[in-house]
């Protein structure tokens, strides 16, 4: 019986023992927990003041219109393959200009991209991106499709933070992500099948250690619905990026969106695009 009591008080021990070091344990990761909150909380703090300060400094503080091109040159985007003009954008005379436009292996819509750099030192640039096209929804357990990036379901504003300025800018700090009218930003009106939505992203980043500022104009676009009852949303951007030297980038900001303003398609090419491809076009 004495054997068996002491067995009994050691086990009773052993157990008080374990329970200390699970308690201690527990405390730790608490602290842990806590700490990684408080610095996340500090951190989130943090950027909204630098958020904050950058969105009331000269950079960005002063609305721009965008400048009078009528003097300016005029550049051809020609398609190889049709060897039409696909689109047009104006830029200064003594900007370098460039583009191409590039056919999908599969069926899509081709994706037209251009470039315009101020002379020598390229410490301007208006930059059109090709297409993204995404893919949000699809039940519960989503949908992928090939040549489409899944994106959580929200507002465009967030996936533009999230997922868009990232994929274009890596490292970036977004200041502000704001829906704007697409007319301020687009000379032609788009396909009203397409839903068309229009969003000004700013934001900042080292540019070979330089800071740079960047406006990134995000047309949003829809396409048409499909009829399953858990049908995904089928959508897309293009973009264009107006970016400078971050000191520059006030006194040339008017430049940067009469370039954008300015372009514009072909409805020409417009027209044999959409016949290729059986979908409306993009400007």
């Amino acid at each position: 019986m004495s054997k068996l009591n002491k067995f009994g008080n050691e086990l009773a021990a052993g157990v008080k023992e374990t329970g200390k070091l699970l308690q201690s344990d527990i405390e730790k990761a608490r602290g842990q927990v806590t700490e990684h909150q408080q610095q996340t909380e500090a951190a989130r703090q943090a950027a909204e003041q630098h958020r904050w300060e950058r969105q009331s400094s000269p950079t960005w503080a002063a609305p721009t219109a965008a400048a009078d091109t009528t003097e300016w040159a005029t550049y051809e985007l020609v398609d190889p393959r049709s060897s039409q003009v696909a689109a047009t954008f104006r830029h200064p005379a003594d900007w370098q200009a460039g583009g191409s436009v590039m056919w999908p292996g599969g069926p899509g819509m081709p994706a037209k991209y251009a470039v315009g750099t101020s002379p020598a030192d390229q410490s301007c640039v208006a930059e059109r991106f090709p297409r993204i096209d995404l893919l949000s929804g699809g039940g519960l357990f989503g949908t992928t499709e090939p040549g489409r990036e899944s994106v959580p379901e929200g507002p465009l504003q967030t996936v533009i933070a999230t997922t868009i300025v990232p994929k274009l800018r890596p490292g970036a700090f977004v200041i502000t992500v704001d829906a704007v009218d697409p007319a301020l930003y687009l000379s032609q009106p788009m396909d009203p099948r397409l839903m068309g939505q229009a969003f000004l992203a700013s934001l900042e980043y080292d540019r070979n250690g330089v800071p740079w500022a960047d406006e990134l104009v995000v047309l949003r676009y829809q396409f048409p619905p499909g009829t399953g009852a858990m049908e995904p949303t089928r959508f897309g951007v293009v973009v264009w990026s107006l970016n400078a030297n971050r000191e520059l980038f006030p006194s040339v900001r008017s430049t940067l969106r009469g370039v954008a303003l300015s372009a514009s398609s072909h409805r020409e090419w417009d027209a044999y695009a959409s016949a290729q491809t059986g979908w409306p076009v993009l400007i």
